[in-house]
């Protein structure tokens, strides 16, 4: 994203900020384009962050408080109240136009009676039991309320799972990998959106200044038995839906299985979203569901295959194994007339 925006026409100055940012990182760019770069390695809450941040005409809230785990649900590492902070910081600015805060589609909750998809109309209500889809939704009002008595436009982008290879560790842990623990009464689609496709969406909501909740996702999505065969053959331990959420606690609790539990029960419902508003906007996704899983998995050779080329492949084995059985018959026979004579 900050890659993004400093290659931005209207654009003079960024401000990146994060624990762990580096301004090496974006040395290649700096170096060619005319646009400032101010790297601030500080949490949200700090106080010399609204000073450094005097000036600024736009704020993106983009991500957890540490690591890559932007996959479209924050896990439970949402900073709300370093949030919370920077606002009250910025609050009176003469310059600030516009907020984007970065939610996901999990606030709708995942339910077995949502509609497939759902619209940015619909209903908020998320599951008590997933603290990610409540502290979305908490930060939501929280930016909202804030830009309203500001007279600042307020972007809520909520993506589906967001998928790409900076965060293929935390897919291969997920749920949504379809591989280890899952819920065996799971129901419903699942959609996987690219990282690039979530940059190119925050910067055409950007210009744009869009005001309001607005979903992304790719055309359409997978069913869990689709993310099965893209996965291809790994271990799986399906348990009802309680049990499953029980023991991946129990997991986390002894550091056997990093992650966030509720995720279990936040992949047995479906949540998927419609596109069309962000589409009529412009934006266009440049990675199927299909791609963006393929590109983000690291289940090896075989997950990385497209469908198509698995299938290729597959025939392309049935067809050598058979040729290779004609072979050695062929060879056996030749023994055997050899031995006879």
């Amino acid at each position: 994203m900050v890659a993004a925006l400093l290659a931005a026409a209207d654009v003079e100055a960024v401000v990146a900020v994060g624990r762990r940012v580096r301004a090496a990182a974006w040395a290649p760019i700096t170096a060619v384009v005319g646009t400032r770069l101010i790297t601030a390695p500080m949490s949200l809450d700090d106080q010399r962050l609204p000073e450094l941040l005097a000036g600024a005409t736009g704020v993106l809230l983009l991500g957890p408080r540490s690591g890559l785990d932007i996959d479209g649900t924050g896990g439970s590492a949402v900073d709300v109240n370093g949030t919370r902070a920077l606002l009250r910081g910025l609050e009176g600015s003469s310059s600030m136009r516009f907020l984007l805060l970065l939610s996901s589609a999990l606030v709708f909750g995942a339910r077995r009676d949502n509609p497939v998809p759902l619209t940015a109309r619909a209903r908020v209500r998320p599951n008590p039991s997933i603290p990610a889809a409540m502290e979305r939704a908490t930060l939501e009002r929280t930016c909202s309320e804030w830009a309203q008595h500001n007279g600042v436009a307020c972007t809520l982008l909520r993506p589906s799972v967001v998928v790409g290879p900076e965060n293929g560790l935390w897919l291969s842990r997920s749920p949504w990998s379809t591989s280890g623990l899952q819920v065996s009464d799971r129901t419903g689609p699942v959609q996987f959106l690219h990282m690039d496709d979530l940059v190119s969406a925050v910067e055409v909501l950007r210009t744009a200044r869009y005001d309001g909740a607005i979903a992304a996702a790719p055309d359409g999505w997978l069913t869990a038995s689709q993310v099965s065969a893209l996965k291809g053959p790994v271990a799986r331990v399906r348990l009802h839906r309680s049990a499953a959420v029980l023991i991946a606690d129990l997991g986390a609790r002894l550091g056997l299985a990093p992650g966030d539990p509720s995720m279990l029960e936040a992949s047995s419902a479906p949540w998927v979203v419609a596109n069309d508003e962000l589409r009529s906007l412009g934006w266009v996704p440049t990675f199927t569901n299909e791609e963006a899983y393929v590109d983000s998995d690291r289940g090896g050779y075989w997950a990385r295959l497209t469908p198509r080329h698995r299938q290729q492949m597959a025939l392309g084995g049935a067809a050598t194994m058979a040729l290779g059985l004609v072979a050695a018959g062929a060879v056996l026979a030749r023994r055997r007339v050899r031995g006879g004579s």
